[in-house]
């Protein structure tokens, strides 16, 4: 807080040193990279020089702010209830308490059929649930570049957009605390299938049934989260010259090489815990589908700024890249404890173009430095992400179809999307401000 309390109070000062500042007032766009309103820079800095035209280095930070599209479908993920394996689950609920002399005896039912779903089905977890909030990211992006004398510049810029997380999940106890005559919704199910011994998760979670009548950590499990994870990197090495100048206006070409790099991970949790409320690190099993497209390629794009008067200018820009987009694809179920995994993996390769624009509102209050605010877009074509991110066949992660007639829930999870899909159009926005030092 002292930090941030003292760059304001920088901040201020010299914003209103620059304002009680003599003036010698400009109309028109000098040879150099400044509008300016003012000779020289009042700060105890080495900024600009006398000869502005001759060029020199700059450099720039801003914060930026990140908004990415989110591509999430509507895949159920879980629903109220357990199925009793074996039957005894329903044997034990439907038993009686006898006396026989002077003991209390437990004189079980009829075993019920085995694979019986006991609960209402209805539906606890959705990977929709995540598109319900759209925020943006906090970043930056840092700048280093060149003005020649002839007025052409070089630059490298590089963009950092932090993750970004959106969560939901569902517990023991469902929305209106109808948790069923048996309490059986306080229980969730997921149709996972084909998975190994390491998890089944505890032994005896419901107090009644035999060990293992409950088997499989999705299969009456206590809780489940869901989380969506996405950043943004971008990196440019440009040449930008200008084409146009008058004493208003001047018109800029840009050509350069992109690197843009957009990652999501979708993560899974469940828990199962024992009927005493135990669980370890293996009865917590966790799903990741994780894409990262990597996409590299040249742009060219032109520019317009307008200098408005009083030092400030506004600029709108436009560029256009031929992008290759090498897309890693991951999927992995795992215990918490690390101790086994299935996985698939691959690497596609696809054109991926983009177009990307900006505005910029840019004051210049002295030379060697300008302050900038304005707002980007970007729209990138035929990328990949995981819409619809959970495979239930835990081995070979193909598309599950449940056909279980007569279940509660016979339908729900019946998915036509593969895990990995190419989408037609992402979007992004971004806020952005800061400011560039001359040298």
């Amino acid at each position: 807080m002292q930090t941030r309390a003292g760059w304001i109070a920088l901040v201020l000062t010299g914003g209103l040193a620059l304002a009680f500042a003599p003036a010698v007032g400009r109309a028109q766009f000098p040879n150099g990279l400044d509008v300016g309103g003012r000779d020289a820079p009042l700060f105890p800095l080495p900024l600009s020089s006398n000869r502005p035209e001759d060029g020199g280095f700059y450099t720039a930070l801003e914060y930026k702010m990140l908004r990415m599209t989110k591509t999430i479908g509507n895949q159920p993920l879980a629903v109220r209830g357990f199925v009793d394996v074996d039957g005894s689950v329903q044997r034990d609920l439907g038993g009686s308490f006898i006396i026989v002399g002077t003991t209390v005896v437990f004189n079980p039912g009829p075993p019920g059929p085995p694979g019986a779903f006991l609960g209402s089905g209805a539906e606890a977890l959705n990977v929709n649930q995540l598109a319900t909030d759209w925020t943006y990211g906090p970043g930056y992006e840092l700048t280093l570049g060149y003005r020649f004398e002839n007025g052409w510049a070089v630059e490298a810029n590089w963009t950092q957009i932090f993750s970004v997380k959106y969560t939901a999940g569902a517990d023991s106890i469902p929305p209106g605390f109808a948790v069923g005559p048996v309490l059986a919704d306080t229980f969730l199910f997921s149709p996972v299938v084909n998975f190994p011994i390491q998890y089944a998760g505890p032994a005896s979670r419901l107090g009644v049934g035999n060990p293992g009548a409950t088997y499989g950590i999705w299969n009456a499990a206590s809780s489940m989260t869901e989380q969506y994870t996405q950043r943004y990197n971008e990196g440019n090495i440009l040449g930008r010259y200008p084409v146009l100048t008058s004493d208003v206006s001047r018109t800029n070409v840009y050509v350069g090489y992109r690197f843009s790099w957009i990652w999501e991970n979708f993560r899974w949790d469940t828990v199962a815990r024992d009927f005493a409320g135990n669980a370890t690190a293996a009865d917590h099993a966790i799903y990741n589908n994780i894409v990262s497209n990597r996409m590299y390629g040249p742009f060219i794009g032109a520019g317009q700024e307008f200098y408005l008067g009083k030092g400030f200018a506004i600029e709108l820009a436009i560029d256009q890249a031929a992008m290759l987009d090498i897309v890693k694809e991951r999927a992995t179920y795992s215990l918490a404890d690390r101790s086994t995994e299935a996985k698939k993996q691959m690497v596609e390769y696809s054109f991926a173009p983009e177009t990307e624009g900006k505005i910029d509102l840019t004051w210049y209050p002295t030379r060697g430095i300008q302050f900038r605010l304005g707002w980007d877009f970007m729209m990138f074509l035929n990328t990949v992400s995981n819409p619809y991110p959970v495979s239930f066949d835990f081995n070979n992660f193909n598309n599950f179809t449940n056909t279980a007639a007569g279940q509660p829930f016979a339908g729900l999870f019946n998915i036509t999307h593969p895990i990995f899909e190419r989408i037609a159009i992402r979007y992004m926005d971004a806020i952005h401000g800061g400011v560039t030092f001359t040298w």
